[in-house]
């Protein structure tokens, strides 16, 4: 089984979107749609999925196959309909087979019984033994407790809602899985989970996302858009990136050594042309000049993919503490309470992540923290100096909508922002030249969005409060925001669920749950902790579990000691592991070794053949230069091979490294 785009076409907006394009996605294949937005992404996925046709071309899916597309809408119907319904209307009613069953069995119709016997099979092995053991699997994995199954949709909030249509797909089971932007709404564990029940899926999956870890991760081939051409590689997203670095080098030396080339035939060319003696050697020459310089059109510089930077403006200095809480207590109307009095402070420069599990309070305490809500109790004080930025996307409504975007920002950032530092920022987030113009009201919610935080970027803050960032960037504008965050030398605290921005901007980890506030050392600590929660090795724990687990495996003494028997087994385990770890990765070295070592010789041989050619009196003889040219081509093209497997054991060492010393 496989997906065919036969020669398609699509054009929007007076754009060619897709040309010509052709591809063969085969079974098994979990294939990454990446590139800036409005690239064409979302545009491949509706044309997979039948929403849209193209303009020429075919889009050829399997007979009978069945397709998983998340819906765009939900009608209004719909949101009366309660969310275990919701999700189980997609399977077959075994209602009618099991009447059908009864009334066989009351007959004794051996031959019907035959018939459904076959047709439960058929039943089982399309929808499961237990579908509806399926769909309580996964809402539970997707985050819903299951105290909200018999909620109507229309109670649910937008995320929640995007969530109950995702698990209504994942539930059906697909032979071809179109996602678009799945990670969206999901904290971390969610993700996990959807990573976890993806990897396992055997089917055509095609997805688009903007979470780094979870492309790299899920996908085994990528599609980029937005260069001069669709570029398909089998590779995770990191490892594309590294190998269309080494293919841009290889290039630009290879159109080097040809303009190096054209340019000595022309130079005969131009010295011999005038003599009888020499007019056809110079004749040649220039025939092989001009052939060589279609070569070279192969070889243009191809755009790079965009790169943002950013220089923060100017804040005031703070004072030594930032803020500080001390038995600060929160409660809702009707007396819910989150957590315990929380006392913790903030120093300047600190780097602090909230994170845990959605409705454990993270985006309340930002709240309270920013001036947004009122607590219940205890005192928050905070520094003479502190210039406070809190950034929410529930925040666009600040905005003013008859106000061009070029106003708006000027408007709500520090009046000293020079023209350049609004440009920059408005680049940065993805808002350029021809947003200027444009009236707030008439952009979509995440470009609002994107506003605000832009704004955000430029009021000369030494503390930010940052309630997920992330959502509504592009992969670009992320990595552009993370390189922002690094070079951000004042206070921040931050709710994200994004792993590769934690694991990039070097935060402590503060964990919320009902006992209040876990912290962490790192992202990588936290990490394992939760590592060592899901593999049940924490039973005695204290109620929050980390501090307990930190001492462990730092060999500090524990605020709960474990027992001798659990350290020893604690220690086995990682024993175990280590072993395992050492096991996999030794064959992995010799066979990258080997590898190093043949990319060494065709180098080395590809550098022989390009000097010889060098050479005017070899490049002269015709065959000769023919045959040289074609084992050129050959050492080239077995050198992108080994650069492509090299890549991909790199990446295997690098993460049973990692693994190791987390061990």
């Amino acid at each position: 089984m496989k997906i065919t785009l036969q020669e398609i076409s699509k054009t929007f907006g007076g754009n060619d979107i897709f040309s010509n394009f052709s591809l063969d996605v085969d079974c098994g294949v979990r294939l990454c749609l990446c590139g800036p937005n409005g690239t064409g992404k979302s545009t491949l996925l509706r044309l997979l999925a039948g929403v849209e046709a193209p303009d020429g071309g075919r889009v050829i899916l399997p007979k009978n196959c069945r397709l998983g597309y998340v819906e765009q809408e939900l009608s209004g119907e719909t949101l009366d309909t309660p969310l275990l319904t919701y999700v189980l209307d997609v399977l077959h009613d075994w209602s009618e087979f099991w009447t059908q069953w009864e009334q066989a069995i009351d007959h004794n119709d051996r031959t019907t019984l035959t018939l459904l016997m076959a047709r439960q099979t058929e039943l089982e092995t399309t929808y499961g033994y237990n579908p509806e053991h399926r769909a309580k699997t996964v809402l539970s994995g997707l985050g819903f407790a299951e105290a909200k199954w018999q909620y109507p949709l229309g109670s649910l909030s937008g995320g929640w809602r995007e969530r109950a249509k995702l698990a209504r797909v994942l539930t059906a089971g697909a032979d071809v899985l179109l996602l678009d932007e799945p990670t969206n709404h999901l904290d971390m564990e969610a993700v996990e989970w959807l990573e976890s029940f993806l990897l396992n899926f055997t089917g055509c999956l095609v997805f688009v996302a903007h979470d780094r870890q979870f492309m790299d991760m899920v996908g085994t081939h990528v599609l980029y858009l937005g260069l001069s051409h669709p570029v398909f590689r089998k590779s995770s997203y990191t490892n594309f990136l590294a190998l269309q670095e080494e293919y841009a080098m290889q290039r630009e030396r290879e159109a080097r050594a040809l303009q190096d080339e054209i340019n000595r035939k022309m130079a005969f060319v131009e010295r011999f042309r005038a003599k009888a003696s020499k007019a056809r050697q110079a004749g040649s020459h220039q025939k092989m000049a001009k052939k060589l310089e279609k070569e070279m059109e192969g070889l243009r510089p191809e755009a790079k993919r965009r790169e943002l930077t950013f220089i923060w403006p100017q804040a005031p200095h703070s004072e030594r503490v930032v803020l500080a809480a001390a038995d600060m207590a929160f409660h809702f109307q009707d007396g819910k309470q989150l957590w315990p009095p929380l006392t913790f402070t903030l120093y300047r420069g600190a780097r602090v992540a909230l994170v845990g599990s959605n409705g454990s309070g993270k985006s309340t305490l930002l709240k309270l923290l920013a001036g947004k809500l009122e607590r219940c109790g205890g005192n928050i004080v905070t520094a003479s100096q502190m210039r406070l930025g809190y950034y929410t996307q529930h925040q666009m409504e600040t905005l003013r909508p008859e106000n061009t975007v070029l106003t708006e920002i000027r408007r709500l950032s520090d009046p000293r922002s020079t023209e350049e530092e609004l440009m920059s920022v408005l680049g940065l987030f993805l808002l350029g030249q021809e947003y200027l113009d444009r009236q707030t009201h008439t952009l979509s919610g995440g470009e609002k969005s994107r506003l605000v935080l832009a704004s955000l970027f430029l009021k000369r803050c030494n503390a930010l409060l940052l309630d997920e960032p992330t959502n509504h960037l592009d992969l670009e504008s992320r990595e552009a925001l993370v390189s922002a965050l690094q070079k951000f030398a004042g206070t921040l605290l931050m709710v994200a669920h994004d792993r590769w921005l934690l694991s990039q901007v070097g935060v402590e980890v503060w964990e919320m749950g009902m006992g209040g506030l876990t912290p962490h050392a790192g992202f990588a600590e936290y990490d394992m902790a939760r590592s060592m929660r899901r593999a049940g090795t924490q039973d005695n724990f204290d109620k929050s579990g980390t501090p307990t687990i930190r001492a462990a495996l730092t060999d500090k003494k524990p605020h709960a000691p474990l027992s001798r028997d659990e350290q020893k087994r604690l220690k086995r385990l990682q024993a175990d592991k280590r072993n395992a770890l050492h096991k996999e990765l030794k064959p992995l070295q010799r066979r990258y070794a080997a590898l190093e070592e043949n990319l060494s010789r065709v180098l080395a041989e590809q550098e022989q053949v390009e000097s010889l050619l060098a050479n005017p009196e070899i490049y002269a003889d015709h065959s000769r230069a023919t045959f040289l040219l074609a084992q050129f081509k050959h050492s080239r093209s077995a050198g992108e091979s080994l650069l492509e497997e090299m890549a991909a054991l790199e990446a295997r060492i690098a993460a049973i490294k990692a693994a190791e010393a987390d061990v």
